[in-house]
């Protein structure tokens, strides 16, 4: 036991003294970053010669110094950049195919990014297993601006995604999504919205709706059929408990979904079970790998984002048609008994009490009268230094109670008085826009496609799927819509692999078709 411990140490004092200082990527330039690509004559090769060199791209540089941690910064516009920490594990060759681990952090919509945010990385529990099996580590750092569930923070993961396959040897199809609380959380979104990029997911104490809840937009319980997720939850998380978690994981099962559920009994809001779980997680997410070409597709939008997965885009929908009675609505009531006051801290007042950075309209906080830049100094008349103590003062709390907050207001003391809302209900998703939704299938050179309320859709094709020897048979709807042979279109094969640097995805056409 002392060896291992001895052993970790090491570990972690040599990833330590590894870290190096920042670099910024710019996404609209990423891929100008490694510049072999953008040498190559293409024209010098066949068809076939130019497939075989994108699908087995082997161009990655040599380390030029040692592994371990690198830090860097996109610059997402003018005015925003996220950092971000990628772990590179000791045996790197860049002639082999190497995993890649993300992990989302929780407490997203927190002001600004983690302080000390190297330290958060060096101490994550996934760490050693990484170096164990040589794979990648991704963590990205989120904040109000980038939080896991808003496009802007998914296109921010994706871009460092695609930068690292352009300067390593990642491996498509291992790329797996977990993270705790809010990472948990915003792994279910990434499963449930844009799965492509993705493997396989592991939420460990989130919550399926919080995407949908916080941006206010729709998210599909079907969606999950196309990639598999293991998620965890325990039952004295005051955030997210089991009881609550559960009813929407059965919910998921009715909607088909490729789902493992697993409850901790006895653990709060914490990663107790780590110990335990995390050399499970790993040896499951080794029989989970991505199958993109997955023989049949069910995909649900609402058309203004996430209208992609895998081989088949959702292109318009058409809204005035009749819903088909395969396109079901699943949601759920549930019963809301959180304690929330409704406002912000300022995390980096520094005296006695806390400042209150913003107040959430509508909230408990905003119906007692508390004002941007109040410092609160006691609830129910006990001082209080910081937010933690806050919130287990809280905690004794229930829905309908009344509560009181001190506050210092321009030097002056002041005493509000207020009442937690009584229990209410409330839908888990929010599914407030029409959506449409495809099911797709193929087998052998024959696809069959059903739309509900769908306008326009296009299929990818790839020679793993397809014998192009043959001609293709697309069905839709019951109609034959294509019967002929598909040859490659080299422009498009070409500006995509660009675009995603997904070895395994090299489309080789695109045939979109009017419904």
């Amino acid at each position: 036991m002392k060896k291992k411990k001895i052993c970790f140490l090491v570990l972690l004092l040599f990833i330590i003294l590894n870290l190096i200082s920042e670099t910024n990527i710019y996404a609209k330039s990423l891929d100008k970053i490694s510049g072999v690509f953008d040498k190559i004559d293409f024209s010098t090769y066949s068809d076939d010669e130019l497939f075989d060199l994108l699908s087995n791209w082997n161009k990655f540089p040599k380390l030029d110094d040692s592994t371990g941690f690198r830090q860097m910064k996109n610059m997402i516009n003018d005015t925003l950049s996220a950092p971000f920490i990628f772990y590179i594990p000791d045996n790197y060759d860049e002639q082999l195919k190497t995993p890649l681990l993300l992990y989302l952090h929780g407490g997203v919509g927190r002001q600004d990014f983690i302080e000390d945010f190297r330290d958060y990385a060096v101490e994550n529990p996934f760490l050693p297993f990484a170096e164990q099996n040589n794979w990648f580590i991704l963590f990205p750092a989120g904040n109000q601006y980038t939080m896991w569930w808003e496009s802007v923070g998914i296109e921010n993961i994706k871009t460092q995604i695609r930068y690292l396959k352009n300067q390593y040897n990642i491996d498509d199809d291992r790329i797996f999504v977990t993270g705790f609380s809010d990472g948990g959380s915003g792994s279910f979104h990434l499963a449930l919205s844009d799965p492509t990029y993705f493997a396989s997911f592991y939420p460990l104490n989130g919550f399926i709706s919080v995407g949908s809840r916080v941006t206010k937009k729709p998210a599909y319980l079907p969606n999950l059929k196309n990639r598999f997720t293991a998620a965890i939850n325990t039952d004295e998380d005051s955030l997210y408990p089991a009881a609550e978690m559960r009813q929407l994981m059965e919910l998921a099962q009715l909607a088909d979904a490729d789902l493992s559920y697993k409850e901790y009994w006895g653990i709060g809001h914490s990663f107790d079970y780590a110990d335990k779980e995390i050399p499970l997680i790993i040896e499951n997410m080794k029989l989970h790998p991505r199958n993109i070409f997955k023989n049949d597709i069910y995909w649900e939008t609402d058309g203004s984002e996430y209208y992609t997965c895998d081989w088949l885009e959702i292109l318009e929908l058409d809204t005035l048609e009749t819903q088909q009675k395969w396109q079901q609505e699943f949601n759920l009531k549930m019963e809301n008994k959180r304690i929330q006051f409704g406002f912000y801290d300022d995390r980096k007042f520094k005296g006695k009490g806390i400042k209150v950075r913003d107040i959430v309209e509508g909230s408990t906080s905003d119906s007692m009268h508390l004002l941007k830049d109040d410092i609160i100094i006691k609830m129910d008349g006990t001082p209080v230094d910081s937010i933690s103590v806050l919130l287990d003062l809280r905690a004794s709390k229930k829905r309908g109670d009344k509560v009181s907050l001190t506050v210092l207001r321009n030097n002056d003391e002041i005493k509000l008085n207020g009442q937690f809302p009584e229990i209410e209900f409330y839908d888990a998703f929010i599914l407030n826009r029409p959506s449409g939704a495809v099911k797709a299938k193929y087998f052998g050179n024959q696809f069959e496609i059903e739309t509900s309320r769908i306008k326009e859709i296009a299929i990818l094709i790839h020679p793993d799927m397809v014998n192009l020897e043959n001609p293709v048979i697309i069905n839709i709807n019951g109609k034959e819509r294509f019967n002929q042979k598909v040859s490659i279109n080299r422009k498009f094969m070409i500006d995509n692999f660009r675009k995603n640097r997904d070895r395994k995805a090299i489309w080789i056409k695109k045939l979109s078709f009017q419904i």
